[in-house]
Protein backbone atom coordinates (compact mmCIF):
# COMPACT_ATOMS: atom_id res chain seq x y z
CA UNK A 1 0.00 0.00 0.00
CA UNK A 2 1.37 3.22 -0.95
CA UNK A 3 1.64 6.30 1.25
CA UNK A 4 -0.87 8.18 -0.14
CA UNK A 5 -3.58 5.27 -0.50
CA UNK A 6 -2.60 5.14 3.52
CA UNK A 7 -3.39 8.76 3.90
CA UNK A 8 -6.92 8.72 2.05
CA UNK A 9 -9.71 8.83 5.03
CA UNK A 10 -6.80 10.86 7.39
CA UNK A 11 -7.20 14.20 8.55
CA UNK A 12 -4.59 15.94 8.23
CA UNK A 13 -4.03 19.96 8.92
CA UNK A 14 -1.05 22.47 7.85
CA UNK A 15 -0.90 25.87 9.76
CA UNK A 16 1.83 27.58 7.36
CA UNK A 17 1.83 31.26 6.39
CA UNK A 18 3.44 31.00 3.21
CA UNK A 19 0.81 31.20 0.49
CA UNK A 20 3.34 29.19 -2.08
CA UNK A 21 3.90 26.41 0.19
CA UNK A 22 0.23 26.32 1.34
CA UNK A 23 -0.49 26.23 -2.27
CA UNK A 24 1.81 24.04 -3.29
CA UNK A 25 1.47 21.28 -0.40
CA UNK A 26 -2.23 21.96 -1.26
CA UNK A 27 -2.18 20.87 -5.10
CA UNK A 28 0.24 17.96 -4.14
CA UNK A 29 -2.13 16.39 -1.89
CA UNK A 30 -5.16 17.06 -4.29
CA UNK A 31 -3.42 14.99 -7.04
CA UNK A 32 -3.41 12.03 -4.82
CA UNK A 33 -7.16 12.26 -3.72
CA UNK A 34 -6.20 13.48 -0.23
CA UNK A 35 -7.36 15.72 1.78
CA UNK A 36 -5.51 18.68 3.26
CA UNK A 37 -7.24 21.07 5.55
CA UNK A 38 -5.15 24.14 5.20
CA UNK A 39 -4.95 27.78 7.56
CA UNK A 40 -2.13 30.41 7.88
CA UNK A 41 -2.03 30.78 11.95
CA UNK A 42 -1.73 28.64 15.08
CA UNK A 43 -4.94 30.20 15.99
CA UNK A 44 -6.54 29.41 13.03
CA UNK A 45 -5.31 25.78 13.28
CA UNK A 46 -6.59 25.55 17.18
CA UNK A 47 -9.92 26.22 15.55
CA UNK A 48 -9.97 23.26 13.15
CA UNK A 49 -8.49 21.30 16.25
CA UNK A 50 -11.31 22.21 18.55
CA UNK A 51 -13.43 20.61 15.61
CA UNK A 52 -11.81 17.50 13.89
CA UNK A 53 -9.83 15.11 15.08
CA UNK A 54 -6.79 15.49 13.25
CA UNK A 55 -4.48 12.38 12.60
CA UNK A 56 -1.51 14.62 11.37
CA UNK A 57 -0.39 17.90 11.78
CA UNK A 58 2.27 19.45 9.81
CA UNK A 59 3.07 23.25 11.14
CA UNK A 60 5.64 25.89 10.58
CA UNK A 61 7.54 27.30 13.60
CA UNK A 62 7.87 30.82 12.76
CA UNK A 63 3.83 31.93 12.42
CA UNK A 64 2.62 35.12 13.10
CA UNK A 65 1.26 35.38 16.24
CA UNK A 66 2.05 32.25 18.50
CA UNK A 67 4.89 30.03 17.24
CA UNK A 68 4.48 26.33 16.11
CA UNK A 69 5.67 25.00 18.93
CA UNK A 70 2.90 27.07 21.00
CA UNK A 71 0.76 25.83 18.87
CA UNK A 72 1.51 22.46 19.02
CA UNK A 73 1.13 22.42 22.64
CA UNK A 74 -2.12 24.22 22.99
CA UNK A 75 -3.34 21.40 20.35
CA UNK A 76 -1.83 18.74 22.06
CA UNK A 77 -4.34 19.69 25.21
CA UNK A 78 -6.98 19.74 22.29
CA UNK A 79 -6.64 16.11 21.29
CA UNK A 80 -3.21 14.76 22.27
CA UNK A 81 -3.35 11.35 19.48
CA UNK A 82 -2.23 13.71 16.15
CA UNK A 83 1.38 12.87 14.95
CA UNK A 84 3.41 16.22 14.94
CA UNK A 85 5.62 17.39 11.84
CA UNK A 86 7.56 20.63 12.03
CA UNK A 87 8.55 22.64 9.31
CA UNK A 88 11.10 24.97 10.01
CA UNK A 89 13.65 26.93 8.59
CA UNK A 90 15.46 27.80 11.76
CA UNK A 91 16.49 24.66 13.46
CA UNK A 92 18.43 25.08 16.40
CA UNK A 93 19.39 23.21 19.75
CA UNK A 94 16.46 25.18 21.47
CA UNK A 95 13.76 24.40 19.12
CA UNK A 96 14.96 21.00 18.57
CA UNK A 97 14.68 20.77 22.34
CA UNK A 98 11.38 21.93 22.60
CA UNK A 99 9.98 20.18 19.71
CA UNK A 100 11.19 16.68 21.35
CA UNK A 101 9.33 17.85 24.39
CA UNK A 102 6.46 18.40 22.48
CA UNK A 103 6.82 15.02 20.87
CA UNK A 104 7.46 16.12 17.63
CA UNK A 105 7.40 12.74 14.91
CA UNK A 106 9.46 14.41 12.42
CA UNK A 107 11.47 17.58 11.07
CA UNK A 108 11.31 18.95 7.97
CA UNK A 109 13.88 21.82 7.02
CA UNK A 110 12.92 24.37 4.99
CA UNK A 111 13.51 24.29 1.45
CA UNK A 112 12.44 20.99 1.38
CA UNK A 113 11.03 19.22 -1.93
CA UNK A 114 8.19 17.15 -2.17
CA UNK A 115 9.99 13.95 -1.75
CA UNK A 116 11.04 15.15 1.80
CA UNK A 117 7.55 15.96 2.75
CA UNK A 118 6.56 11.89 1.35
CA UNK A 119 9.41 10.58 3.37
CA UNK A 120 8.19 12.80 6.64
CA UNK A 121 4.88 11.02 6.19
CA UNK A 122 6.15 7.83 5.50
CA UNK A 123 8.07 7.92 8.73
CA UNK A 124 4.99 8.68 10.59
CA UNK A 125 3.01 6.27 9.42
CA UNK A 126 5.17 3.51 9.66
CA UNK A 127 5.42 4.74 13.90
CA UNK A 128 1.68 4.92 13.65
CA UNK A 129 0.82 1.74 12.34
CA UNK A 130 3.44 -1.79 11.19
CA UNK A 131 3.59 -1.54 7.65
CA UNK A 132 3.75 -4.73 5.61
CA UNK A 133 5.89 -3.25 2.39
CA UNK A 134 6.76 0.09 0.76
CA UNK A 135 5.37 2.84 2.23
CA UNK A 136 6.76 5.33 -0.54
CA UNK A 137 4.96 5.73 -3.81
CA UNK A 138 5.86 4.76 -6.90
CA UNK A 139 9.58 3.88 -5.47
CA UNK A 140 11.24 0.84 -4.53
CA UNK A 141 12.71 -0.89 -1.57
Amino acid sequence: MDLFAQLQGMKVLLVEDDQWVRDSLRRFFANENCVLMVVETGEDGLEIVKNHDCDIIITDYRLPGMDGLEFLKRAQELNPRFKKILLTAYMSEAVISEAFRLGVHEFIEKPFSMEDMEEALCRVLEKKVLVNGDCHKGQGG
